[in-house]
């Protein structure tokens, strides 16, 4: 009968390809919106190769702390315990792809490829729900840290601490509002992640008319005040090194914007970010740039300036990042190297 027949469906390559012109158009006309003087954009630039170095430290240092909360949440949901170096090569090695294909997609399923070839044997689905638990604490930070810039643009934090350490010291405080937050919820934020992947997994498998493999409640270990308030600092760190990864970029470009400026418009970039369905968030990204530097005083060509050095600066830093963890990432030969890795 007609309707039994299977719906069509647009093929990969042509989903990819409409994601491709969609980001290209996206980011096009957040140039054409900006209007800039091209000649005044090449007069703009002085390249300082010293932030070049302190971009690129941010990266390793925000791809660091990012992966080592990953680990902890892996095996905080009864992963594979894999050496450190698995996270961390998967980790950039994926940010690389993604600036070419879907950041969502390469977060969500690629990071899931990178731990089963490099030992794992949990599902793609079990990695994908490591992946909405810290896509949840990376929700929360930038909003607590976009009220904080609006507060402290108010005015509001100078009578607690004068107006000269405002800045600093509200920041320290909204950044330990949200630890007092994460900390409390990452445990029930594990258990309803590992509920709904099991959940997830037997459904489809009942669908199949096959049995799950992970049917019953995986072996964990208990989420302690420990690891909790690990995570927490792993976050907080995450984002002010990302600051610190696009500071460097801009300064290296020769956009004199301080440390203040950059943490107050790094959220809304992230935000916008986050909705990375086209090649690394590519347009979207931009908006989000556009609007938090904007909204902090940069002019039109500075923003376009940025926004096209930290689109190279990103591809270059993370292809960097890759080709110099793979040879470490390759399993040992060796049985008892292969033992010794192991932590």
């Amino acid at each position: 009968m007609a309707d039994d027949a299977p719906k069509a469906s647009l093929p990969t390559w042509l989903k990819s390809t409409l994601r491709a012109v969609l980001g290209l158009i996206l980011f096009a006309a957040v140039l054409s919106w900006l209007a800039p003087d091209w000649a005044a954009l090449r007069d703009r630039v002085e390249l300082h190769p010293g932030w070049i170095a302190v971009g690129l430290l941010g990266t390793t240092l925000a791809s660091v702390v990012t992966a080592a909360r990953w680990r902890l949440l892996a095996e905080a949901m009864g992963g594979t315990r894999l050496p450190y170096v698995a996270y961390f090569y998967g980790l950039v090695v994926t940010r690389f792809i993604g600036q070419f294909t879907s950041t969502l997609a390469m977060d969500l399923v690629g990071r899931g490829v990178a731990l089963r070839s490099a030992g794992s044997d949990r599902s793609l689905g079990h990695a994908a729900m490591q992946v909405v638990l810290e896509r949840l604490l990376d929700l929360v930070l930038p909003v607590v840290l976009l009220g904080w810039a609006l507060a402290l643009r108010q005015g509001w934090f100078d009578p607690l601490f004068g107006p000269e350490l405002a800045p600093g010291l509200s920041l320290l405080a909204c950044a330990a509002v949200f630890m007092a937050l994460a900390i409390p919820l990452l445990a029930p934020g594990v258990r309803v992640a590992l509920w709904a992947y099991l959940g997830l997994k037997g459904l489809l498998a009942r669908l199949r008319g096959r049995e799950p493999k992970d049917a019953a409640p995986l072996e964990t270990p208990p989420i302690t005040l420990t690891l909790s308030s690990a995570v927490a600092l792993y976050s907080v760190l995450r984002f002010a090194t990302v600051v610190l990864q696009f500071w460097g970029i801009a300064r290296a470009v020769g956009l004199d914007i301080g440390w203040v400026d950059m943490t107050a418009a790094t959220p809304i970039a992230q935000l916008a970010g986050m909705l990375g369905f086209t090649p690394g968030g590519l347009g979207i990204l931009e908006v989000g740039w556009a609007g938090g530097l904007g909204w902090v005083g940069l002019d039109a060509v500075a923003i376009s300036l940025f926004v096209l050095a930290q689109r190279l600066g990103v591809i270059t830093f993370f292809g960097l990042l890759s080709a110099l963890s793979w040879p470490l990432s390759r399993p040992p030969t060796n049985p008892e190297a292969a033992e010794e890795a192991q932590p």
